[in-house]
């Protein structure tokens, strides 16, 4: 499969300031020098802890703000270098889908006015026309035709959900970054509104960004996972290959998945230490301060992200010295 998003360095620093003639207290190291391949067709899962960057990085592959540093290559175009006018127009092919279907839905327009807007703001079609639309994607996300003329409130989360998803998908987007889309809802309504992604993406061949913290749900949807720690990618694998993952980091996160069957023990991996501020991040890796692994080089040098096996990379001494890596990089 062929790159739709090629992610390089990126970086974004959120300054803060305080006292009262405003002077600089630092700053929030919400990404630091991501790189990341997103392949046409593909799901990618990002998971990772609060704080741990994943949904900045969603909002910077979307432009809705800015990187610092590093570019961002969709189909080919730097949209890191690209004006107002020149992204509106692509922001037909990026949509999102958000966390919560309620917040995310205006209270005081009908559900086929939500699913009209995109519509109407990219001047696509007629009267006549994005009716026409509306009614179809109503149809296309499982709701009944009466949906149309209902408010959000009349709707449970799984149909808000479906809503926001309509939307999404009104202007024949080719990307979608789902941030913890199913995470507000309900155990029993989750896998729904899985299959129906599932089922979008065969259909009309969208790419999806899944972003969430449950490696759980990121197994069951992407077709490749990749693992954030304090702005930084710690490991990225195949989904088949989850149950071989190398790095501590994503190790603890496993070990906290919990299992079905109540008569089976599991063993947690406890990470020590407090999570480091992220106006002060710790030298070397920034999972230094955590990991049972860490020595001296790994609070010194930071370590790069590299291939240890096929299209599985890690950032991690421990792994390098465990099983030795080429000199290619990610990214």
């Amino acid at each position: 499969m062929t790159d739709l998003i090629k992610i390089k360095n990126i970086v974004k620093l959120f300054p803060l300031t305080g006292g009262f003639f405003g002077k600089s207290a630092g700053a929030v190291h919400a990404v630091n020098g991501v790189s990341l391949d997103i392949k046409k067709g593909e799901t990618l899962g990002l998971v990772g802890e609060s704080g741990s960057g994943k949904s900045t990085l969603g909002m910077l592959i979307l432009r809705l703000i800015d990187a610092d540093e590093g570019n961002i290559i969709f189909d080919g175009q730097d949209i890191t270098k690209m004006n107002q006018k020149e992204m509106r127009k692509l922001r037909k092919q990026m949509q999102v889908i958000f966390q919560d279907p309620y917040a995310s839905l205006n209270p005081r327009m009908t559900v086929g006015e939500i699913v009209e807007e995109p519509l109407l703001v990219h001047k696509i079609g007629n009267k006549k026309e994005r009716m026409d639309r509306v009614r179809e994607l109503i149809s296309l996300v499982g709701l009944a035709k009466d949906a149309q003329g209902k408010y959000p409130h009349e709707f449970s989360g799984g149909q808000r959900q479906r809503v926001g998803i309509a939307r999404a998908i009104a202007l024949n987007p080719r990307f979608i970054i789902a941030d913890e889309p199913v995470s507000a809802l309900d155990v029993s309504i989750r896998g729904e509104i899985i299959n129906l992604m599932n089922d979008l993406q065969a259909k009309f061949g969208l790419t999806y960004l899944f972003i969430s913290h449950d490696l759980t749900i990121v197994a069951h949807t992407s077709s490749r996972i990749a693992v954030m720690y304090l702005g930084r990618l710690m490991e990225s694998f195949p989904s088949t290959m989850m149950n071989a993952v190398l790095h501590p980091y994503t190790q603890a996160l496993l070990s906290a998945v919990p299992i079905p069957d109540p008569t089976l023990k599991k063993k947690r991996i406890i990470l020590s230490g407090d999570i480091p501020s992220p106006l002060k991040l710790p030298g070397g890796c920034v999972f230094n301060t955590r990991c049972k692994y860490a020595n001296e080089r790994c609070r010194e040098e930071m370590p790069l992200f590299k291939e240890y096996a096929d299209n599985c990379f890690a950032a991690c001494h421990y792994i390098n010295e465990m099983k030795p890596l080429g000199s290619s990089t990610h990214g």
